[in-house]
């Protein structure tokens, strides 16, 4: 078989004893070829052709001209077929090629044994196979488009990943009369693709989609399968490790955004032609781009001259022998480039492939590693590769270049706000959304809930990937609706005692964020977790809210001091009413309060003054000065940790029945009691309670992690301070934080004829207590449509609150 298989070429002996037995190939088995080669011989001197085997030194090759081979009959016929076609004889070369594929009686080289005989076999069932595609587009040609209709099915259940048979099977329901059903059978592919492969479909086959949306499929020249010659063949000079007939699939150019800091840092290595081995590990979670990278990253490497060996996800399964191909195809060739997709599958090569395949790689070689994880501690570790390692990792689209991709795919304007919003900078999400946004847009189907679950559903599968068990699964949907997870939440808000297990767990997957307050499940992965609990499991899903509010405004809240500990409270509040109100608004998303905080001792006195001075002018100046005198507990000073600046500080002030020289010498202390008063008797052993002074020089006009600080102390004091009959809270910029006054229920006093540049606001707690006004807004936090919105045309959007 194989000197049948290299007619008219020189087989050496090596690759003989190769083919047979592999990596079991015993310690005789070139004696054996010898002996094989022998037996042969004489078997064909019976029939006068004992001469059709040459020998040379350490090989042989078979005389071509005394075969014919059916696998050479079925191959001219293919090319005649074609050249018919192309001069417009569609009959005559539908024909020839049902004569081609009339040859096949059964499995090439069935029963024959060996590795060589498994790659041969692959080879010619690819070329059957690609026959079979071009007779059937054919036959499309000839108008027997029911006919296909019916015997493609089988064919696709035969051969599930190949697209070509999908763009025929679209074309052929589309010139039945079964539009919708072409529509629907995208719309499996998607799913199919995205599931096996974590790729989208091709750009021909995306195009087929287009033009049956627009319902002009009509002519489809350009759909016809590519000639022969521009196939590439099974192991191409570049070290393609794609099977013969197929092509890698890859958008066109402007549809690739992005990534100028990684392609910048690739091309100063092509530039290099360095004598040492560049290795390159580009690392993130799936979805963000990884395998589109290395596709141009291949191109790039092409276009600079160099050749490139491509190590596909879809081939992991028999990873070490093509990189052991690779290998010998590399020896030799100056600057070569290899790149290796989903390295975290050859967790059990790693050692091998690090210690003794890279030293086989010629010194000059480049090598791309991409993969969820990155490399292993082993590879920081090992002091042959100190400094030699350098490690991307792939962050998200920005929102301008998010916005450039699904300008480049033909997303409607009115849709890319919401699928840049869902996405969070996700290439995977931002392409599957703008395939069936664009969907939408051109059939008005399926409906707008549906295409969101079926986005949400395939980015949870790539994303997430296997969860272990029902109980991972609610530890993730805590992890993405809390705004930071400690293993003490998960043990307040998930059933059982396995706490620790579920975070050490959470903690391994690579996409999720180690915190400094916490894990964090970033991104379209957080959007779409979220999306599936609330309409897989509301009841579920209010549960899981209602545990986690409890846990952080009681368990948290009640004891948070440390400013670190407070900007982290905030911004789960505030990550917990993010749908509907203003809360977000107020509470950063950004940055820590690098500050301790501490009491105001009798030394910091002159430093509080002159910083209420310097910021607010001598009104507030004297106010601080008397409440220093009179309630000096009551001031909270935060400073920073390394220099002790003092950077803010808060007053929260007792009052249960005021002396008049209180009120006359603070006159704002004297509006609040006057409208104490009027309203309400307070009670005995109840005090109001006020926030006199929000001194932060620094964030006058916008929150910020110590305005984070100063409301985690204030909530408290609504939440848990006994005794509490009413509290008020006086602020220099009334405009910027009234509506977040008005959202927490704080009504503004009117104090006439005031002189004083501050806004005074209270809320009454006899009338309405903590446990109902911390209520106040549930509904709105667990139903009501925030934003992003998947699929929310910006022209049904609601108003902005920025």
């Amino acid at each position: 078989m194989l000197l049948l298989a290299n007619s008219g070429s020189f087989v050496r002996i090596g690759e003989l004893v190769d083919g047979l037995w592999g990596e079991r190939a015993p310690a005789t088995g070139e004696a054996v070829i010898r002996t094989y080669i022998s037996r042969i011989r004489r078997l064909l001197s019976e029939h006068g052709l004992g001469w059709a085997i040459s020998s040379r030194s350490g090989g042989y090759m078979l005389d071509p001209s005394l075969f014919a081979l059916d696998a050479t009959e079925f191959a001219d016929l293919l090319e005649t077929a074609r050249q018919e076609r192309a001069s417009g004889q569609i009959s005559v070369a539908a024909n020839r090629m049902e004569q081609a594929l009339g040859l096949w009686t059964g499995t090439a080289l069935a029963g024959v044994p060996g590795e060589a005989a498994e790659r041969e076999r692959f080879r010619l069932e690819r070329l059957k196979l690609i026959a079979t595609q071009e007779l059937l587009q054919l036959r499309l040609d000839l108008g027997e488009h029911a006919e296909v209709v019916a015997e493609i099915p089988l064919l696709i259940e035969q051969n599930r990943l190949e697209e070509p048979l999908y763009e025929i099977y679209l074309l052929a329901l589309y010139r039945s009369g079964r539009r919708a059903e072409a529509l629907e059978i995208y719309r499996a592919v998607y799913d199919l693709l995205g599931k096996e492969l974590g790729v989208s479909p091709g750009p021909r086959l995306r195009v087929i989609h287009d033009k049956i949306l627009r319902a002009d499929a009509d002519h489809d020249d350009e759909f016809a399968p590519a000639p022969w010659a521009e196939r590439p063949a099974a192991r191409s000079p570049q070290g393609s490790t794609l099977p013969v007939g197929t092509k890698p699939e890859r958008p066109p150019d402007g549809q690739f955004v992005g990534r100028g800091t990684e392609r910048a840092a690739f091309q100063d290595l092509l530039r290099s032609r360095g004598e040492r081995l560049g290795l390159v590990f580009v690392r993130g979670p799936a979805g963000i781009g990884k395998s589109t990278l290395l596709r141009k990253l291949a191109d790039d490497a092409t276009a600079a001259g160099r050749q490139v060996w491509h190590l596909h996800g879809s081939a992991i399964a028999d990873a070490r022998e093509r990189l052991e191909r690779f290998a010998e195809e590399l020896a030799g060739v100056s600057g070569p480039v290899l790149l290796i997709d989903s390295f975290e599958k050859l967790g059990d090569l790693e050692p091998w492939f690090r210690h003794e395949y890279l030293r086989k790689l010629p010194g000059n070689a480049i090598i791309v590693v991409a993969g969820r994880t990155g490399p292993s501690a082993a590879w920081l570790t090992d002091p042959a590769w100190s400094g030699a390692i350098v490690i991307r990792h792939l962050e998200a689209l920005t929102a301008r270049e998010a916005a450039a991709l699904l300008e480049a795919r033909g997303v409607d304007p009115g849709l890319r706000r919401s699928i840049v919003d869902f996405a969070v900078g996700n290439p995977f999400a931002l392409s599957l959304a703008a395939e069936v946004g664009r969907s939408m847009s051109a059939t008005g189907q399926p409906s707008r809930r549906e295409a969101v679950r079926y986005v949400v559903d395939n980015v949870l599968a790539l994303v997430a990937g296997d969860v272990p068990t029902n109980l991972h699964w609610w530890a993730l949907y805590v992890c993405a609706h809390a705004r930071h997870t400690t293993e003490d939440l998960l043990g307040a808000v998930v059933p059982g005692d396995r706490a620790a297990e579920l975070f050490d767990w959470l903690r391994a997957q690579p996409y999720v964020e180690t915190a400094a307050h916490g894990l964090d499940v970033n991104g379209v992965l957080r959007e779409a977790l979220d999306h599936h609990l609330r309409w897989r499991d509301p009841v579920g899903y209010e549960r899981m809210h209602r545990r986690i509010r409890h846990y952080v405004m009681d368990e948290l809240l009640r004891d948070v001091r440390d400013p670190h500990a407070c900007v982290a409270v905030m911004r789960t509040i505030g990550h917990l009413r993010r749908r509907g109100g203003v809360m977000r608004r107020y509470v950063s998303s950004v940055g820590e309060a690098d500050v301790r905080a501490s009491g105001a001792t009798p030394a910091d006195h002159d430093e509080l003054v002159t910083m209420a001075r310097e910021t607010h002018g001598e009104f507030t100046a004297a106010s601080v000065r008397f409440w220093l005198g009179r309630q000096p507990g009551a001031f909270s000073l935060l400073r920073c940790r390394t220099s002790n600046r003092l950077r803010a500080f808060m007053s929260w002030l007792t009052l249960r029945l005021p002396e008049r020289e209180d009120l006359e010498a603070d006159p704002v202390v004297g509006d609040i009691w006057h409208d104490v008063s009027r309203r309400m008797a307070v009670p005995p052993g109840a005090h109001i309670a006020i926030a006199r002074h929000l001194i932060c020089p620094s964030f006058e006009a916008k929150p910020s992690p110590i305005t984070d600080v100063f409301q985690a102390w204030m909530m408290r004091g609504w939440l848990h301070e006994p005794g509490l009959a009413a509290s008020y809270l006086v602020v220099a910029n009334g405009q910027l934080w009234r509506p977040l006054m008005d959202y927490l229920g704080q009504y503004e006093l009117e104090c006439v004829g005031a002189e004083y540049p501050y806004a005074i606001f209270g809320h009454d707690w006899l009338a309405d207590p903590p446990e109902e006004w911390r209520n106040h807004h549930l509904d709105e936090e667990l139903w009501a449509e925030s934003h992003p919105n998947l699929f929310l045309r910006q022209d049904d959007a609601p108003m902005s609150e920025e």
